[in-house]
């Protein structure tokens, strides 16, 4: 699971699957903020297989495989404080293309992040996410996720190149595998998605997206008792 895109540096939650190398957090990344890529990976679709900057040095995110992830929101602590026992967490991504909302430095918005979260969590260095600059990841995950949810009926695509992140705390998830697998707007609330988290971390399929807005709907009652 993969969270991506915020201002100020957002989280992402990682959890390692017992089956492929992590635990099954929700996804495998969610990547979203603001993470400066040290190289670009072509049209691979596989989060961990691209490489990031933190404190000004090259990450690979394949140590986060197996893992599942998401970004960017303040409650997004309390699904860390419950599922990081079976290997979820939060990773930031510091951007400054919204209101000029992280304009520091990204040891700034590193501690900014600390400071507004109440904790430490991996938070990579500053990128932008839309524009021709443009983080390699960004691009990949906007490409694959286009539109944000909770939506209806036909989406008109936003003005501007495809799948353009819309503002601050847009939250991608992402399974262990490093599928992006899902993508909620910036209001949408992470506890919402909860039961998203748990299906990844159970190795199994994220709802439907038409639950997000019909969560009584028959397909999406799903059976978590041998979830996480």
């Amino acid at each position: 699971m993969f969270a991506v895109c915020a201002a100020r540096p957002g989280t992402i939650a990682l959890k390692r699957l017992t089956l492929g190398g992590l635990s099954a957090a929700a996804g495998s990344l969610l990547l979203p903020q603001g993470l400066a890529l040290a190289e670009e990976y072509g049209e691979s679709e596989d989060v961990f297989e691209y490489v990031v900057n933190q404190f000004a040095k090259p990450i690979s995110l394949d140590r986060f495989r197996g893992q599942v992830a998401n970004v960017n929101y303040p409650s997004l602590r309390s699904l860390v404080e419950k599922y990081s026992g079976d290997g979820f967490t939060i990773i930031g991504f510091p951007c400054n293309q919204f209101g000029g909302q992280a304009p520091g430095t990204s040891d700034e918005e590193r501690r900014y992040a600390y400071h507004k979260f109440g904790f430490e969590f991996p938070v990579m260095d500053k990128i932008d996410v839309n524009g021709p600059a443009a983080a390699p990841l960004y691009k990949m995950m906007r490409r694959v996720q286009p539109v944000s949810q909770p939506t209806s009926g036909k989406v008109a695509p936003l003005p501007g190149e495809p799948g353009r992140i819309e503002w601050n705390y847009v939250k991608f998830l992402v399974d262990r595998f490093g599928r992006p697998v899902k993508r909620f707007k910036p209001q949408y609330d992470p506890m919402d998605f909860e039961d998203d988290i748990r299906l990844l971390l159970a190795g199994k399929p994220a709802l439907p997206p038409e639950c997000v807005l019909h969560p009584g709907r028959k397909v999406c009652k799903v059976e978590l008792s041998s979830a996480v």
